[in-house]
């Protein structure tokens, strides 16, 4: 398999503004890239965000991820929109919007330079048709990146989201990942492989999900593939 560059995202939590920021200080003492999941934050309000981006020193992905489309943001949808509408204007590197968020198709040119396009399905892994199309459709958009995570409910699913990260194009940002225990192994060896982005949990956290890696986890895979 031949050797890919990619990037490891450490994801900051935090259930309260100053837990939050105080993690976000804490990961960037060893990370080189973090995933905002303010959606952790309980209540969650626009005038959080420029004091969450305040310390961030490294590129970031701002993420608030409605609980329809598996997050925890638990208010309006009128008020999730706000929300990322302000964090494309704050100017974090980069914002993730679900792909049937309405939002992707009112932002401009500009904004699209930022968009990290996702898909989370917690139910299972659909076919290859059915994930090529949603594929299409997200390139269709023109994001920055994007992101394909499935639950794995059986094996023979790996293979499927492997299919679909090789059909990933030249320079193109596609991370491509298999939640759940099943899906543990995707995490490993996909980012190698050419998914643009390993994610990880803070130094000292725990997993945040099955499957979930850690810093500590992918220290062996980076030795391997870096010598």
């Amino acid at each position: 398999m031949k050797k890919k560059d990619f990037k490891i995202c450490t994801i900051v939590q935090g259930k309260t503004l100053q837990a939050f920021v105080k993690n976000i200080k804490k990961a960037q003492e060893s990370a080189t890239m973090i995933e905002l999941r303010a959606d952790s934050i309980t209540d969650l309000s626009i005038d959080d965000l420029p004091i969450i981006m305040g310390p961030v020193k490294v590129p970031c992905i701002f993420t608030c991820r409605h609980n329809n489309e598996g997050g925890l943001f638990m208010g309006p949808q009128a008020k999730q929109k706000e929300i990322l509408e302000k964090a494309f204007d704050l100017g974090f590197t980069y914002v993730d919007v679900a792909y049937d968020n309405l939002l992707i198709y009112e932002l401009s040119a500009k904004e699209k330079k930022q968009l990290l396009i996702s898909y989370h399905c917690d139910e299972g892994t659909p076919d290859f048709v059915e994930l090529m199309k949603l594929l299409e459709f997200m390139r269709s958009i023109n994001p920055a990146m994007m992101k394909i995570a499935t639950m794995v409910i059986d094996y023979d699913d790996i293979p499927i989201l492997a299919a679909i990260l090789k059909k990933a194009k030249k320079n193109e940002k596609l991370t491509v990942i298999g939640m759940g225990k099943r899906g543990k192994i995707t995490r490993l060896m996909f980012p190698p492989a050419g998914s643009y982005i390993a994610f990880v949990t803070m130094k000292g956290e725990k997993n945040i999900a099955p499957g979930m890696l850690t810093e500590k986890d992918l220290k062996p895979i980076l030795k391997h593939f870096n010598k």
